[in-house]
């Protein structure tokens, strides 16, 4: 190969190889600015009206459009930049483009499916459906919320398992985590229960609890005045505390080992199964049973 040839080479590679680096340099510097500017936002909210609980749920909200963005950003950058590319070495980009217009057209029609995953994982992106750390339940599967994609939802179970679902499959969503969250605790004592002094306790365990974890129990602590229900072998008995979220069932075991502990010392006993068998007299003076209940 003679000088010119090689030079005549080396300056048809120039503008490929300078498109290439462009390419490079564009996703990475725009990719950084991009996280930079998420996580200034992040560290920029400022605690409003309901303190830690809204500064957290609005970061998850911005990890959850910091993916977003950086997906269409990378995506629209590498398409750009295939194009000029191929303009660069000699083929019609408007052919590219037709063709592509046309393909298009034929792959909405047999990829419907996609296209109903994207526009759902967009109206749940604007909507705030949920986020990035939330604990949910989408159909059958409860878990928390690992990775979210415009196509894509996946949720890592309580068992350690990864459920990946398509957005377009999501039609109802529970969100444990949003705003709020509330303890439900319910326990059986006895029918010879005093139930007033069974309530005060509760009360005053849940007060306990309250103080203890300042920030964490949300409103005063409250046991329903009442019965819930009779059962069996029990009268049921239930509180309710409302909690920042997913601190429900840390609060709620904390709130069942005090309240083991205060019904113990108040010497009041948490119902157990059990049978009743009443037995009479035959005409012979046998005992024999008459009425299991």
């Amino acid at each position: 190969m003679d000088v010119e040839t090689a030079r005549e080479f080396f300056h048809a590679l120039a503008r490929p190889g300078s498109l290439v680096l462009a390419w490079w340099i564009i996703d990475h510097l725009g990719s950084k600015g991009i996280r930079r500017f998420f996580s200034k936002a992040e560290s920029a909210i400022e605690a409003e009206e309901g303190g830690e609980t809204k500064r957290e749920a609005s970061q998850k909200r911005l990890r959850t459009l910091k993916g977003i963005t950086l997906q269409l950003f990378r995506w629209s950058v590498g398409g750009i930049a295939v194009l000029t590319l191929a303009g660069s070495l000699g083929i019609d980009v408007r052919s590219i483009l037709t063709g592509l217009g046309i393909a298009g057209l034929a792959i909405s029609l047999a990829a419907q499916n996609i296209i109903r995953d994207f526009l759902n994982g967009v109206f749940i992106v604007f909507e705030d459906q949920f986020a990035v750390g939330d604990v949910v339940k989408i159909e059958d599967h409860s878990g928390v919320v690992e990775v979210f994609t415009l196509r894509t939802t996946r949720l890592r179970t309580l068992d350690g398992e990864l459920v990946t679902i398509p957005n377009g499959s999501i039609s109802t969503v529970l969100n444990f985590t949003k705003k709020w969250s509330r303890a439900r605790i319910e326990v059986g004592v006895g029918y010879g229960t005093d139930i007033p002094r069974a309530l005060e306790i509760m009360n005053r365990v849940g007060r306990d609890i309250a103080a203890k974890n300042p920030g964490k129990v949300l409103e005063e602590p409250a046991a329903l005045e009442g019965i819930l229900a009779f059962e069996k072998s029990s009268m049921t008995l239930r509180m309710l505390l409302k909690t920042a979220p997913g601190l429900q069932w840390d609060i709620a075991a904390a709130y069942r080992f005090h309240l083991r502990e205060a019904f113990d010392e108040a010497g009041i006993s948490i119902a157990i199964p059990q049978i009743e068998v009443h037995l009479v007299r035959d005409p012979n003076g046998e005992e024999v049973p008459n009425r299991i209940a």
